[in-house]
């Protein structure tokens, strides 16, 4: 997909800072299972939506994109289901994206990424190569992606705004990488980054 030179270099720059980001905390922090499941989420994410969009590069075939995305998908739908079992247990778990309203998040991100793979204009131009992959209009799961991504966006930046409220009041200092408004932050700029896609 493109939208314009320029926003496609915007868009590829911010998507690489998060790759990178999420990379390095995973090589320098020990992460508990659900944040390496986070991070590495948000590494193959990012690296898989910036592919989509760096201007001159040849663009992965459909099928594999398509492939990509629906495999981060399950495995985020996977995820969620282990926690959410694990709370029907009765075992305390965290969320994975800070906000118990969002723990099917990554899961329905990576919805969004296929349902934008497989809209009629992007089918296409490469109906040829995958015969039958061509799709009718989703307009409706569209519409309720984007409402969806929309509102986790608001929901994600209220959080952050608490959470850095907290921190000032409380006067701790953590890292960079590591601290819970960067964690709000990096969700936020996913979220808001595959609504823009969605609707380009």
């Amino acid at each position: 997909m493109s939208i314009s030179p320029p926003v496609d270099w915007l868009f590829t720059l911010a998507l690489l800072l998060l790759a990178v980001r999420a990379t390095a905390r995973l090589a320098v922090a020990r992460l508990s299972g659900i944040e390496r499941n986070r991070e590495i989420g948000h590494a193959a994410m990012a690296f898989g939506m910036a592919a989509l969009l760096v201007p001159g590069l040849p663009r992965p075939p459909l099928s594999v994109s398509v492939g990509f995305f629906a495999a981060l998908a399950a495995w985020a739908a996977y995820d969620w289901a282990r926690r959410a079992h694990a709370r029907l247990r009765g075992r305390e778990v965290d969320s994975c994206t800070g906000s118990p309203l969002l723990d099917s998040h990554h899961a329905l991100v990576g919805l969004a990424m296929v349902v934008m793979l497989l809209r009629p204009g992007m089918t296409t131009a490469s109906s040829a190569a995958m015969p039958g992959m061509a799709m009718g209009s989703p307009g409706a799961v569209t519409l309720l992606l984007l409402a969806y991504v929309w509102i986790a966006a608001l929901v994600l930046g209220v959080g952050m705004t608490r959470v850095l409220a907290t921190t000032a009041a409380s006067g701790q200092s953590q890292t960079v990488l590591s601290s819970p408004a960067t964690v709000y932050a990096c969700e936020l700029a996913m979220t808001v980054l595959t609504g823009l896609m969605l609707v380009a």
